[in-house]
């Protein structure tokens, strides 16, 4: 196989919700090949298969193939990990916009959902299963509990440093867009109990010393070509990265500095480079590019999904587009393009700007009509040789949740509001504009040639549709008061949407099965 596949033999026997009530496991196995929480670590591979199992939960919907998933009586390929994140990061701002027509879509694209929409329950759900996991994981691996070799205790601390890695990147994605949810760690208590909210304040250093005692552990896997889908020193340091660029939208105060000294590390240490031809990052064989720092995984015969790179490419093909031909991929669901907000930021000549314009009007005046909006092929399933991929249904391509270029265009940032060093800034920018232009035609001397504006719309062109812009808005301060197509619901947009859409209201499910949730205000 071209990258790490992830096979799961076993699975883990906790609560969809962090809630549990330990008594209706409490059966017998009706054969012997029934896995229970009282057998589910009795093989010696028991601790492998869980995190395999920990990483799936991030690509595909559960254990049986794309129809069957971990959160019951979903539509799978919406509860997926990639799909729910990226419909609450791309839906809801400039850069995406879905022809189908439903209350939670709409809800999202015209910026006035409530605690009731899909899609909001549907990524929260999947960041409490994955914490579930995790925290399962974390406590039956604990030195006390094991009985092993010196050799297969290293290999655990291993796979413990790689699960928390995972949950602080779970809880950084819970605290980004709802601020304050339920909170359970291995420590908390088994059986039925309410978990405790907690909120920024809380999340914010938790999650920031859990990265920085991970790295320092030194316990990550390396980072090399076998260990590619694996999360290492650098994938910690791109969350940790994260966290300290948004840390004043969470209350936080000032880390850029901090930002900046971890950017560092990843660009100048990594063992990263830009990819040479920008399209190479989201094609078929992606995982032969030097650029994606952590990609989830996708592979058209072993990690099938409805929800992930599948929904990027089938989800923004058409008929007339031939996509089985041209991109690889035999589904046209007519569903998401982009607006004009996005496309019309392209200048000329820039090799990022990948639309399918024939027979598209560029302007969205009906939302239903998929021909208006530009059609995006950033994402196909073909091999940067031409040859298509190992199956026309589901793609091969993986989905770059963090890259190289993200890091060079976050050091600027940094650099930008008084961290960072300015000549490196400089060289980091230009090397972007380099690969979108193929000269140093849009180059910069110095960083004052650009402003805050500027590289807010550079990240749009150089990450649209990656997962990044309704954080990038909200941080840039732009989210309430920039104007973008049938935003609050009018083609026209509006310029003005109430500050409670800068968070996302925690399911009205869950405040009302657990007496210790607060609402977001607003909801």
């Amino acid at each position: 196989m071209k990258k790490h596949n992830i096979i799961i033999t076993a699975a883990i026997l906790t609560g969809a919700m962090y809630q549990s009530c330990v008594k209706d496991l409490d059966v017998t196995p009706l054969t012997t090949t029934t896995v229970t929480s009282a057998t589910a670590w009795d093989s010696d591979t028991s601790a492998d298969c869980i995190v395999a199992k920990i990483y799936s939960a991030f690509s595909v919907p559960g254990q049986s193939g794309p129809a069957d998933g971990d959160i019951v009586g979903a539509d799978q390929g919406e509860a997926t990990f990639t799909r729910s994140f990226w419909n609450l990061e791309e839906l809801t701002t400039d850069e995406a916009m879905c022809a189908w027509s439903d209350e939670a879509l709409n809800g999202l694209q015209y910026c006035n959902w409530g605690s009731t929409n899909r899609f909001i329950m549907l990524n929260y759900d999947r960041m409490c299963i994955i914490n579930a996991y995790c925290n399962e994981f974390l406590n039956q691996t604990k030195d006390s509990k094991l009985s092993v070799s010196a050799e297969r205790l290293k290999e655990i601390h291993t796979f413990r440093a790689e699960v928390r890695t995972l949950r602080a990147l779970s809880y950084y994605i819970l605290m980004n867009f709802y601020g304050n949810v339920p909170f359970t760690d291995e420590n908390s208590g088994i059986g039925a109990y309410l978990p405790e909210q907690k909120g920024r304040d809380f999340l914010f250093p938790w999650i920031e010393n859990e990265l920085k005692s991970v790295i320092e552990s030194g316990e990550l896997p390396e980072k090399s070509a076998s260990t590619y889908g694996m999360v290492n020193k650098y994938v910690a340091e791109m969350i940790l990265a994260n966290l300290y660029m948004n840390a004043e939208v969470y209350n936080q105060g000032n880390h850029y500095e901090e930002a900046a000294k971890v950017l560092e590390d990843i660009i100048d240490n990594g063992g990263y480079s830009l990819e040479s031809v920008y399209k190479y990052n989201f094609q078929a064989d992606n995982d032969l590019s030097p650029e994606i720092i952590f990609p989830i995984i996708f592979d058209g015969v072993h990690a099938q999904s409805y929800g992930g790179t599948l929904y990027l490419t089938a989800g923004a093909f058409d008929a007339d587009m031939s996509p089985a031909d041209n991109y690889g991929i035999a589904g046209m669901w007519d569903g998401i393009r982009a607006p004009q907000d996005l496309s019309s930021i392209f200048e000329e000549g820039d090799n990022r700007a990948l639309f399918f314009t024939e027979g598209r009007e560029q302007v969205i005046s009906n939302n239903g009509d998929f021909k208006q909006g530009w059609s995006v092929v950033k994402y196909t399933n073909i091999r940067r040789d031409g040859a298509k991929a190992s199956s026309a249904d589901f793609p091969d391509t993986d989905f770059p949740f963090y890259r190289l270029a993200d890091a060079y265009l976050l050091y600027v940032e940094a650099t930008l509001r008084g961290s960072g060093n300015s000549a490196k800034a400089v060289e980091l920018y230009n090397k972007i504009q380099e690969r979108a232009f193929g000269d140093k035609s849009h180059n910069i001397s110095s960083l004052s040639e650009i402003t805050l504006d500027d590289l807010l719309d550079e990240r749009a062109k150089e990450l649209y549709w990656e997962g990044h812009r309704r954080t990038d808005l909200i941080r840039f301060g732009k989210y309430l008061t920039k104007s973008w197509a049938f935003k609050g619901g009018n083609a026209s947009g509006t310029n003005a949407i109430d500050s409670k859409y800068l968070l996302f209201p925690l399911p009205s499910t869950d405040v009302s099965a657990n007496s210790n949730l607060k609402q977001n205000e607003g909801f």
